[in-house]
């Protein structure tokens, strides 16, 4: 069984920052979870774990079952793909008010927020992204053979001491 690797990152001004390389298979969703429950836990940050975990969920999701370039057609595929391939990494990074989620892997194909059918079991995982960070986006990694969709999720203001 493939195990996460656990770094943590070094930037100019977060503070704090933590990263984890996932295997891009079922288990990766769960493994996201529990991290993020975990960062968020040290770093003091227990009133954005419901909305964090949900959104890490849903993207480490979407990663592991759209994000592979082996998934993709043979002509769509980058050309020298390795086996990060199989991997999906998530960085979660506290900078003044907002806390970032990225996903990142190895499709360069952006996710589309789509309407899902009334009783589809599948399709709503953006709806609930959208719905639970204050804004996400995408961008292209920087070979170009994959991405990162980025979640934001506002700090609440602290209360006044009375």
């Amino acid at each position: 069984m493939n195990q996460p690797q656990v770094r943590d990152d070094c930037a100019d001004t977060p503070e704090h920052q933590k990263s984890l390389t996932l295997p891009a298979d079922d288990s990766a969703p769960r493994m996201a979870r529990s991290f993020t429950r975990d960062a968020l836990s040290a770093w003091g940050l227990e009133d954005l774990l419901d909305n964090a975990v949900l959104i890490v969920s849903e993207l480490t999701t979407n990663a592991e079952r759209y994000g592979r370039a082996s998934q993709a057609p043979e002509s769509d595929r980058p050309k020298g793909q390795d086996e990060r391939d199989e991997e999906i990494t998530l960085t979660l990074l506290v900078q003044a008010d907002v806390v970032t989620i990225e996903v990142e892997d190895n499709s360069p194909h952006v996710p589309v927020e789509r309407a899902a059918d009334e009783d589809a079991i599948n399709g709503r995982g953006l709806h609930l992204v959208s719905a639970m960070a204050d804004s996400w986006t995408t961008c292209p990694t920087e070979d170009g053979t994959g991405k990162r969709v980025f979640a934001f999720i506002k700090r609440p203001e602290p209360t006044p001491a009375t």
